[in-house]
């Protein structure tokens, strides 16, 4: 499996982290099961189904050949074989709405077909691509545009690029970060949820939760003690209620388990 990361243009990278393209071959066909857990990080996602098998969700419907992905709070499931070629673009959590003008909590963990929110001819512009670079390319053109229609909210986009370190203790700091932006606690908190799709609180929550997920692969089950102090936890037990809401797996659960290959928080593994 070959996955690679395509950087976006200066004008785009407020909104967006990174355009990705995950490729596989195999010569045996196998199903793969992907969880997706709690993900403060939109995405899009295009799976090219002229040449390859489609991604199912856990109800094996057919996913639409392009299709957005909201902000998630609870862990989902898909599958698709080894042989395969998915692209897609990794958004930071306030995108949604400034490029489809839509509150965005409409598509807190949702998965919708891009044509449901936008009448366009990018699914099949995708497909009709000579390779990756060239669907980066066509995917920023029409971003740019989304932009320069869209509903920016300045306020939430300085708060995710100039203000990152109160994002940390979100749900501790509301007061101090209304006051510094010149809103009331209840406006920020309105304006939060409509530009990302959950609340500042639960926000916080995702990020403790996304942090967990960076240490834990290297950890060791003696480490989940001191590791749930330095990821602020209150104890132990909420480190494990947390992780199992988000994930689906207690976080012995989740260290045992051998993925195949990542992309954000999803993780792919072989189906049994």
């Amino acid at each position: 499996m070959e996955y690679k990361v395509y950087q976006p243009h200066e004008k785009l990278k407020a909104w967006i982290r990174y355009f990705w393209s995950y490729d596989s071959m195999a010569l045996e066909k196998k199903v793969l099961h992907i969880r997706s857990f709690a993900d403060q990080y939109p995405r899009l996602i295009f799976q090219d189904i002229n040449t390859f098998s489609p991604i199912k969700d856990a109800n094996g419907n057919i996913m639409p050949l392009c299709y957005l992905s909201g902000l998630d709070t609870k862990p989902s499931d898909a599958f698709w074989d080894t042989q395969f070629s998915h692209f897609g673009v990794s958004f930071y959590p306030h995108a949604l709405h400034a490029l489809f003008g839509i509150d965005a909590s409409e598509m807190t963990n949702r998965m919708v077909d891009i044509n449901l929110l936008d009448k366009t001819e990018i699914p099949f512009l995708l497909l009709d691509a000579q390779d990756h670079h060239n669907r980066v390319q066509i995917l920023s053109t029409y971003f740019y545009e989304r932009l320069y229609h869209g509903k920016i909210d300045q306020t939430i986009n300085d708060l995710f690029h100039s203000n990152k370190s109160w994002l940390w203790n979100m749900e501790k700091k509301q007061q101090q970060l209304a006051g510094h932006y010149g809103l009331s606690e209840r406006q920020l908190q309105r304006r939060f949820k409509i530009n990302t799709g959950v609340s500042m609180t639960k926000f916080g929550r995702l990020i403790r939760f996304e942090n967990a997920l960076k240490v834990l692969p290297t950890a060791v089950y003696g480490d989940l003690t001191a590791l749930t102090y330095d990821l602020q936890y209150a104890d132990q037990s909420h480190f494990n209620t947390d992780f199992k809401e988000f994930s689906g797996l207690s976080p012995y659960q989740f260290i045992r388990k051998e993925s195949l290959g990542t992309e954000s928080s999803s993780f792919i593994y072989l189906s049994e």
